[in-house]
């Protein structure tokens, strides 16, 4: 998965490889509210749906969470 997330605590960590990201290799420089990722994440090209499955994937309840 290009995207990769990892939930810290109530924050999360997201690195991005190509082909996500512009072809350019990104990660956050320190955990970052849910909003906050996913806006990064959006500016560097990425897709909604590919942002919702590494998501998913670093924490199924995600979208529950405040």
């Amino acid at each position: 998965m290009a995207i990769m997330i990892t939930r810290v605590g109530d924050l999360y960590v997201a690195t991005v490889t190509p082909p996500h990201g512009g072809g350019i290799r990104w990660a956050t420089p320190q955990p970052m509210p849910r909003d906050s990722v996913i806006a990064a994440l959006r500016d560097r090209g990425c897709h909604q749906t590919d942002i919702g499955d590494a998501f998913y994937a670093a924490d199924p309840e995600w979208l529950l969470r405040p």
